[in-house]
């Protein structure tokens, strides 16, 4: 016995010396060296040696060991100080799988059973992964099993400040628990910082996360999430004499004055940082305008003056198109960026159009007609519409099977469409046809979105590839890859230069379209992220899931700077008012909610209440919400199916 206690010790002693100097904890590292009266040299502490720590793992006398020294650690976390439990907590969940499976490849799938059994009530808020964890009772399943293949060779990333880290680490030596301390430093990557333990708020993002924190070094990549408008549109946006204010009340009254004063303050400050953090021109190639972006970029400007100004006192006007019979047969819906034009997909493989104005949608006069025409005239885009063609609605047939989403182009000329035939497909609104489609999936694709700049669009779907498009090419121009579930929302920032996506793996990612590397990755959704929206300035990501929560990062560090909660069930679409003012959120639960994103900015270090950041809450008859859209003169506007019973 003593000589099997000697090896442990040594085993022990050199897997703490190379965890500490894995994590350039150089003083720590010396201290025991000094007092363990070592000289040797690194080749000494090879993680080789702790590779053959443990194998012996496969040994059942191993097993009980490990078993035991889990069970005295879930006890330990438990008596620890208040302070610092919450953090020694992040470590259990991680090496409860890691045990698991190696149960599970150890060929004991009992033990694991009873092992699972009984620390199951430890992982709480974990159900969903619980349950994909029970369905591995074998090595096959475990291969086949994405998530914790992945989980399995990749190392989970948990960040803790130095205190915890030094009691976690304090514990585990001075009780010998040699083979915890190894699969801590085999699968994962603890990263220790300076400072307090982090607050309740920010480890429950971390206890919902799929592969642990993201990585620092990933957020803290350089970012240009900055936009530049034209100069006559930025004015528009950010000048607060554009909004609506019948009778010159911020002039005459003191309070609304200073109040007017604070906003032109507000709105120089976000014009110096938007402009400051933009991409140089040219970093993504896009084409010259066309004379129609041109005529929409004008009468973008026209309509932003004299905009409504939504406000806890100013409440939103909101109109709700719904479909009748529709639950069977819609799949999605879309408004265009200025809500004149609603896009929706349909499980018979149709994908409908309809004008919500009085303009009609006409087709582009035959060949034979346009060659007669004089091409120098000036009135050469009026004359190559055929006038006798003019229809409220339209109907486009070419998917062979569901659409599962759609998106119209900025100047209303094009909609995209993405589907279960493992296509997305262009349609052109002035030849009623299909242009091209595009073939790069292997599987399902969920969602598509264009740039806002127009040109390239992204699509994502079961293969958990996110593929950037050009109009230009029929091939992909960047794959993304890196998500560990379908890749579930799509949004292209306003600058154009990168593409967000959402995925059933809990996690956002931000890829750069130039690079093509991955500058942010955001983790803290409990549930699949479901939908996405940038803010128009570009410094902000507003992220919903299946869950109801809303959460808002902050880009220019890839930080969580708050949680909007007022839905019960699944958050199906986001969208912005035009300056950015206010959030509009629906979801499954039949609700439109309005948040006030000026108070969330301003009181992003604060624990935010409802009836302070809640603008309003107004509920659909039986209607979940497909989509929502903001126009120029902020009216939100939104989509959904009629439920004719009660029971949604």
């Amino acid at each position: 016995m003593a000589a099997t206690s000697s090896t442990e010790d040594e085993q022990l002693l050199q897997a703490v010396l190379s965890y500490l100097k894995k994590k350039n904890l150089q003083q720590t590292e010396q201290a025991l060296r000094k007092e363990a009266d070592i000289q040797g040299d690194e080749d000494s502490l090879h993680v080789d040696k702790m590779k053959q720590v443990l194998t012996t793992y496969k040994s059942a006398q191993h097993q009980e060991r490990a078993l035991s020294q889990f069970g005295a650690l879930c006890q330990f976390v438990e008596k620890s100080l208040e302070m610092y439990r919450g953090e020694l907590s992040l470590v259990i969940y991680p090496l409860f799988v890691q045990i698991y499976l190696e149960l599970i490849l150890g060929n004991q799938p009992k033990l694991a059973r009873e092992f699972f059994e009984k620390y199951k009530g430890q992982q709480e808020g974990r159900e969903d992964d619980l349950y994909q964890l029970t369905t591995i009772t074998t090595k096959e399943a475990l291969q086949l099993n994405s998530i914790f293949s992945h989980f399995r060779s990749n190392k989970y990333v948990i960040r803790m400040c130095k205190d915890s880290f030094n009691c976690l680490l304090s514990h585990l030596q001075d009780n010998s628990h040699v083979l915890l301390l190894n699969l801590i430093n085999l699968h994962l990557y603890v990263d220790v910082f300076d400072g307090l333990p982090k607050q309740p708020s920010q480890l429950a993002l971390s206890n919902s996360t799929m592969m642990g924190d993201g990585m620092k070094s990933v957020n803290q990549q350089k970012m240009h999430y900055g936009v530049i408008h034209p100069p006559a549109l930025l004015n528009a946006l950010l000048d607060p004499d554009e909004f609506d204010d019948p009778g010159g009340e911020a002039d005459s009254d003191p309070k609304k004055k200073k109040k007017k004063e604070k906003m032109i303050l507000a709105t120089v400050k976000i014009k110096d940082k938007t402009e400051s953090h933009a991409p140089p021109p040219g970093r993504i190639p896009y084409p010259p305008l066309t004379e129609a972006d041109i005529a929409a970029n004008n009468e973008t400007i026209q309509e932003l003056t004299g905009r409504y100004r939504i406000t806890h006192g100013n409440q939103p006007t909101i109109a709700f198109y719904t479909f009748l019979n529709g639950t069977e047969v819609v799949n999605c819906a879309n408004l265009s960026e200025d809500c004149k034009l609603l896009a929706a997909g349909c499980q018979n493989s149709a994908v409908k159009i309809w004008s919500l104005t009085r303009n009609k949608i006409y087709k582009m006069k035959e060949a034979a007609e346009l060659d007669s025409l004089n091409l120098a005239d000036e009135n050469i885009i009026d004359m190559i519409i055929d006038d006798r063609t003019g229809t409220q609605s339209l109907t486009l047939y070419g998917h062979i099977g569901p659409v599962n989403d759609v998106a119209s182009n900025y100047n209303k000329s094009l909609v995209l469409s993405c589907g279960n035939d493992c296509t997305a497909r262009l349609w052109s609104l002035q030849t009623h046809t299909q242009l091209v489609s595009y073939r790069a999936h292997e599987d399902t694709i969920w969602r598509c979105a264009w740039s806002p700049l127009g040109h390239y669009f992204a699509t994502g779907g079961v293969d958990r590839l996110v593929i950037l498009w050009s109009m230009q090419h029929i091939a992909p121009v960047r794959l993304f890859s890196g998500h560990l579930g379908d890749v579930t929302s799509l949004c292209i920032h306003p600058n154009g230069n990168y593409v967000a996506s959402g995925s059933s793996d809990r996690s956002i990612r931000l890829w750069d379209m130039s690079g093509g590397g991955c500058v942010r990755q955001l983790t803290g959704h409990k549930g699949t992220v479901t939908s996405l929206v940038f803010s128009p300035h570009g410094h902000l990501l507003i992220s919903g899931d299946e869950k109801g929560s809303i959460l808002v990062w902050d880009l220019s560090n890839g930080s969580h700077t708050a949680t909007l909660s007022n839905h019960t069930d699944t958050v199906t679409s986001l969208a912005m008012s035009r300056e950015g003012g206010t959030l509009v959120s629906g979801g499954m639960d039949c609700v439109v909610n309005t948040w006030d994103m000026a108070f969330v900015v301003d009181n992003c270090e604060t624990e935010l209440a409802n009836e302070d950041v809640l603008i309003n809450m107004s509920k659909t008859k039986n209607s979940p919400v497909l989509h929502l859209g903001s126009t120029r003169k902020n009216l939100i506007m939104g989509v959904g199916n009629f439920y004719s019973t009660d029971k949604i």
